[in-house]
Protein backbone atom coordinates (compact mmCIF):
# COMPACT_ATOMS: atom_id res chain seq x y z
CA UNK A 1 0.00 0.00 0.00
CA UNK A 2 1.37 3.42 -0.97
CA UNK A 3 1.83 5.99 1.84
CA UNK A 4 -0.77 8.34 0.34
CA UNK A 5 -3.35 5.56 0.15
CA UNK A 6 -2.59 4.44 3.70
CA UNK A 7 -2.83 7.97 5.06
CA UNK A 8 -6.16 8.50 3.33
CA UNK A 9 -7.52 5.37 5.01
CA UNK A 10 -6.27 6.59 8.38
CA UNK A 11 -7.81 10.01 7.77
CA UNK A 12 -11.20 8.47 6.98
CA UNK A 13 -11.12 6.34 10.14
CA UNK A 14 -10.20 9.30 12.34
CA UNK A 15 -12.90 11.47 10.77
CA UNK A 16 -15.59 8.82 11.17
CA UNK A 17 -14.73 8.02 14.80
CA UNK A 18 -13.63 11.54 15.80
CA UNK A 19 -10.78 10.04 17.87
CA UNK A 20 -8.74 6.84 17.64
CA UNK A 21 -5.72 5.22 19.29
CA UNK A 22 -2.50 4.27 17.51
CA UNK A 23 -2.83 0.67 18.71
CA UNK A 24 -6.33 0.37 17.23
CA UNK A 25 -5.19 1.72 13.86
CA UNK A 26 -2.20 -0.64 13.89
CA UNK A 27 -4.37 -3.70 14.56
CA UNK A 28 -7.07 -2.73 12.09
CA UNK A 29 -4.75 -1.85 9.20
CA UNK A 30 -2.12 -4.47 10.09
CA UNK A 31 0.62 -1.85 10.06
CA UNK A 32 3.30 -1.23 12.69
CA UNK A 33 2.62 1.43 15.31
CA UNK A 34 5.78 3.27 14.23
CA UNK A 35 4.40 3.61 10.70
CA UNK A 36 1.03 4.74 12.03
CA UNK A 37 2.71 7.45 14.11
CA UNK A 38 4.66 8.72 11.08
CA UNK A 39 1.46 8.83 9.03
CA UNK A 40 -0.34 10.71 11.80
CA UNK A 41 2.48 13.24 11.97
CA UNK A 42 2.19 13.77 8.22
CA UNK A 43 -1.59 14.18 8.43
CA UNK A 44 -1.15 16.69 11.23
CA UNK A 45 1.28 18.70 9.08
CA UNK A 46 -1.48 18.80 6.47
CA UNK A 47 -3.84 20.05 9.24
CA UNK A 48 -6.20 17.15 8.56
CA UNK A 49 -5.99 15.62 12.05
CA UNK A 50 -4.75 16.54 15.53
CA UNK A 51 -2.27 14.32 17.37
CA UNK A 52 -3.20 13.34 20.93
CA UNK A 53 -1.59 11.17 23.61
CA UNK A 54 -1.47 7.72 22.04
CA UNK A 55 -3.58 8.56 19.03
CA UNK A 56 -5.32 11.29 17.02
CA UNK A 57 -8.60 13.10 16.63
CA UNK A 58 -10.39 14.79 13.79
CA UNK A 59 -9.32 18.41 13.32
CA UNK A 60 -12.94 19.29 12.61
CA UNK A 61 -14.09 18.36 16.10
CA UNK A 62 -11.25 19.91 18.13
CA UNK A 63 -12.82 22.47 20.46
CA UNK A 64 -16.27 21.80 19.03
CA UNK A 65 -18.93 21.19 21.65
CA UNK A 66 -21.23 18.45 20.43
CA UNK A 67 -24.86 18.43 21.54
CA UNK A 68 -26.19 16.44 24.48
CA UNK A 69 -28.26 14.21 22.19
CA UNK A 70 -25.14 13.29 20.18
CA UNK A 71 -23.18 12.44 23.31
CA UNK A 72 -25.86 10.23 24.88
CA UNK A 73 -25.32 7.47 22.32
CA UNK A 74 -21.50 7.62 22.16
CA UNK A 75 -19.53 4.97 24.11
CA UNK A 76 -22.61 4.21 26.23
CA UNK A 77 -21.20 0.97 27.65
CA UNK A 78 -18.09 2.73 28.98
CA UNK A 79 -20.24 5.45 30.51
CA UNK A 80 -22.48 2.88 32.19
CA UNK A 81 -19.45 1.24 33.84
CA UNK A 82 -18.26 4.58 35.14
CA UNK A 83 -21.75 5.52 36.29
CA UNK A 84 -22.10 2.29 38.29
CA UNK A 85 -18.99 3.07 40.32
CA UNK A 86 -20.24 6.62 40.87
CA UNK A 87 -23.61 5.28 42.03
CA UNK A 88 -21.88 3.09 44.62
CA UNK A 89 -20.34 6.24 46.12
CA UNK A 90 -23.75 7.75 46.88
CA UNK A 91 -25.18 7.36 50.39
CA UNK A 92 -28.80 7.55 51.52
CA UNK A 93 -29.86 11.11 52.44
CA UNK A 94 -27.14 12.67 50.25
CA UNK A 95 -27.67 16.03 48.59
CA UNK A 96 -26.20 15.82 45.09
CA UNK A 97 -25.28 18.43 42.49
CA UNK A 98 -25.17 17.16 38.90
CA UNK A 99 -24.47 18.69 35.50
CA UNK A 100 -25.80 17.81 32.06
CA UNK A 101 -23.00 15.57 30.75
CA UNK A 102 -23.82 12.25 29.08
CA UNK A 103 -21.96 10.09 31.62
CA UNK A 104 -23.68 11.88 34.49
CA UNK A 105 -26.98 11.16 32.72
CA UNK A 106 -26.18 7.44 32.94
CA UNK A 107 -25.75 7.96 36.69
CA UNK A 108 -29.08 9.78 36.86
CA UNK A 109 -30.78 6.78 35.24
CA UNK A 110 -29.27 4.52 37.92
CA UNK A 111 -30.58 6.85 40.62
CA UNK A 112 -34.04 6.77 39.05
CA UNK A 113 -34.17 2.97 39.05
CA UNK A 114 -32.01 2.29 42.11
CA UNK A 115 -32.57 1.74 45.81
CA UNK A 116 -30.75 4.74 47.28
CA UNK A 117 -33.31 6.65 49.31
CA UNK A 118 -34.06 10.15 50.57
CA UNK A 119 -31.79 11.79 48.02
CA UNK A 120 -31.93 15.42 46.96
CA UNK A 121 -30.74 15.97 43.38
CA UNK A 122 -29.99 19.53 42.29
CA UNK A 123 -29.19 19.70 38.59
CA UNK A 124 -28.69 21.98 35.61
CA UNK A 125 -29.85 19.21 33.25
CA UNK A 126 -33.25 19.44 31.59
CA UNK A 127 -32.99 15.75 30.64
CA UNK A 128 -32.47 14.79 34.29
CA UNK A 129 -35.83 16.24 35.27
CA UNK A 130 -37.63 13.90 32.90
CA UNK A 131 -35.50 10.89 33.88
CA UNK A 132 -36.17 11.42 37.60
CA UNK A 133 -39.79 12.53 37.30
CA UNK A 134 -41.23 9.15 38.35
CA UNK A 135 -38.65 8.32 41.00
CA UNK A 136 -39.88 8.12 44.57
CA UNK A 137 -36.37 7.90 45.95
CA UNK A 138 -35.36 11.52 45.55
CA UNK A 139 -36.40 15.13 45.62
CA UNK A 140 -35.40 16.97 42.44
CA UNK A 141 -34.58 20.64 41.98
CA UNK A 142 -33.68 22.34 38.71
CA UNK A 143 -31.10 25.13 38.86
CA UNK A 144 -32.51 28.27 37.27
CA UNK A 145 -30.80 30.50 34.74
CA UNK A 146 -30.52 30.85 30.99
CA UNK A 147 -31.78 27.76 29.16
CA UNK A 148 -29.43 26.39 26.49
CA UNK A 149 -31.70 24.12 24.45
CA UNK A 150 -28.88 22.78 22.27
CA UNK A 151 -27.07 21.38 25.29
CA UNK A 152 -30.22 20.85 27.39
CA UNK A 153 -28.86 22.79 30.34
CA UNK A 154 -29.34 25.88 32.49
CA UNK A 155 -26.37 28.24 32.71
CA UNK A 156 -25.38 31.88 33.05
CA UNK A 157 -24.95 34.27 35.99
CA UNK A 158 -28.19 33.29 37.75
CA UNK A 159 -27.29 29.59 37.67
CA UNK A 160 -23.75 30.31 38.90
CA UNK A 161 -25.04 32.48 41.75
CA UNK A 162 -27.50 29.79 42.85
CA UNK A 163 -24.81 27.09 42.89
CA UNK A 164 -22.33 29.36 44.66
CA UNK A 165 -24.81 29.96 47.50
CA UNK A 166 -25.49 26.30 48.36
CA UNK A 167 -23.53 23.43 49.93
CA UNK A 168 -23.96 19.78 48.91
CA UNK A 169 -22.49 16.42 49.89
CA UNK A 170 -21.26 15.40 46.44
CA UNK A 171 -21.23 16.72 42.90
CA UNK A 172 -20.92 14.66 39.73
CA UNK A 173 -19.78 16.36 36.54
CA UNK A 174 -18.48 15.42 33.11
CA UNK A 175 -15.59 16.88 31.14
CA UNK A 176 -14.39 17.10 27.52
CA UNK A 177 -10.63 17.11 27.96
CA UNK A 178 -8.02 15.90 30.45
CA UNK A 179 -4.38 16.83 29.88
CA UNK A 180 -1.29 16.24 32.03
CA UNK A 181 -0.14 19.86 31.97
CA UNK A 182 -3.32 21.81 31.15
CA UNK A 183 -5.64 19.91 33.49
CA UNK A 184 -9.39 19.62 32.98
CA UNK A 185 -11.13 21.62 30.25
CA UNK A 186 -14.28 22.10 28.19
CA UNK A 187 -15.06 24.00 24.95
CA UNK A 188 -17.46 26.56 26.46
CA UNK A 189 -16.76 29.20 29.13
CA UNK A 190 -20.37 29.04 30.36
CA UNK A 191 -20.04 25.31 30.96
CA UNK A 192 -16.66 25.72 32.68
CA UNK A 193 -18.12 28.30 35.06
CA UNK A 194 -20.95 25.97 36.07
CA UNK A 195 -18.63 23.01 36.63
CA UNK A 196 -16.14 25.05 38.68
CA UNK A 197 -18.88 26.44 40.93
CA UNK A 198 -20.25 22.92 41.43
CA UNK A 199 -16.83 21.69 42.53
CA UNK A 200 -16.36 24.59 44.94
CA UNK A 201 -19.84 24.08 46.47
CA UNK A 202 -19.36 20.36 47.17
CA UNK A 203 -17.83 18.47 50.07
CA UNK A 204 -16.65 15.91 47.50
CA UNK A 205 -16.40 16.59 43.76
CA UNK A 206 -16.34 13.62 41.38
CA UNK A 207 -15.53 13.90 37.68
CA UNK A 208 -16.78 11.17 35.31
CA UNK A 209 -14.85 10.73 32.03
CA UNK A 210 -14.09 7.81 29.73
CA UNK A 211 -10.63 7.28 28.23
CA UNK A 212 -11.47 9.15 25.01
CA UNK A 213 -11.18 12.42 26.97
CA UNK A 214 -7.57 11.68 27.98
CA UNK A 215 -4.93 13.79 26.24
CA UNK A 216 -7.36 16.42 24.96
CA UNK A 217 -7.41 20.13 25.72
CA UNK A 218 -10.14 22.71 25.18
CA UNK A 219 -10.56 26.44 25.58
CA UNK A 220 -11.87 26.76 29.14
CA UNK A 221 -10.25 25.20 32.22
CA UNK A 222 -12.19 24.12 35.30
CA UNK A 223 -11.30 23.80 38.98
CA UNK A 224 -9.48 20.61 40.01
CA UNK A 225 -11.91 17.94 41.34
CA UNK A 226 -11.37 15.59 44.28
CA UNK A 227 -11.84 12.42 42.27
CA UNK A 228 -11.75 11.18 38.66
CA UNK A 229 -13.58 8.01 37.61
CA UNK A 230 -12.54 6.67 34.21
CA UNK A 231 -13.00 3.33 32.46
CA UNK A 232 -9.39 2.26 31.89
CA UNK A 233 -5.78 3.28 32.41
CA UNK A 234 -4.09 4.95 29.42
CA UNK A 235 -0.54 3.60 29.65
CA UNK A 236 1.15 6.65 28.09
CA UNK A 237 -0.63 9.17 30.32
CA UNK A 238 0.89 10.36 33.63
CA UNK A 239 -2.10 10.55 35.97
CA UNK A 240 0.08 11.83 38.83
CA UNK A 241 0.50 15.05 36.84
CA UNK A 242 -3.19 15.90 37.34
CA UNK A 243 -2.60 17.00 40.92
CA UNK A 244 -1.56 15.82 44.36
CA UNK A 245 -5.10 15.69 45.69
CA UNK A 246 -6.92 13.91 42.87
CA UNK A 247 -8.00 10.30 43.45
CA UNK A 248 -8.28 8.24 40.26
CA UNK A 249 -10.58 5.22 40.02
CA UNK A 250 -10.27 2.86 37.03
CA UNK A 251 -13.46 0.94 36.23
CA UNK A 252 -11.58 -1.90 34.51
CA UNK A 253 -9.66 -2.61 37.73
CA UNK A 254 -12.76 -2.96 39.85
CA UNK A 255 -13.16 -6.55 41.08
CA UNK A 256 -16.55 -8.23 41.77
CA UNK A 257 -17.89 -7.60 45.27
CA UNK A 258 -14.94 -5.37 46.14
CA UNK A 259 -14.53 -1.67 46.58
CA UNK A 260 -13.31 0.26 43.50
CA UNK A 261 -9.54 0.38 43.35
CA UNK A 262 -8.20 3.88 43.90
CA UNK A 263 -4.87 5.43 43.03
CA UNK A 264 -3.92 8.43 45.14
CA UNK A 265 -2.02 10.95 43.07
Amino acid sequence: MFPEERQQKIYKIVTQRRSVKVSDLSNELEISEATIRRDLEELQKQKRIIRTHGGAMSAYFVGKAVTSSELLYKDSELKQQIAQIAYDMIDDHDTLLMDTSSTVHELIKLIASGTKSHLRVITTSLMAIEALSKSRNCNVQLVGGDVNYEHQTCEGSVACRFIRDIRVDKCFIGINGIDESYGFSTPRYADADIKSHMIESSNCSILLADHTKIGKTYLAKITEPDCLITDCREMDFSYEMLGDNVDVIFAEERLPEQEPRQEKI
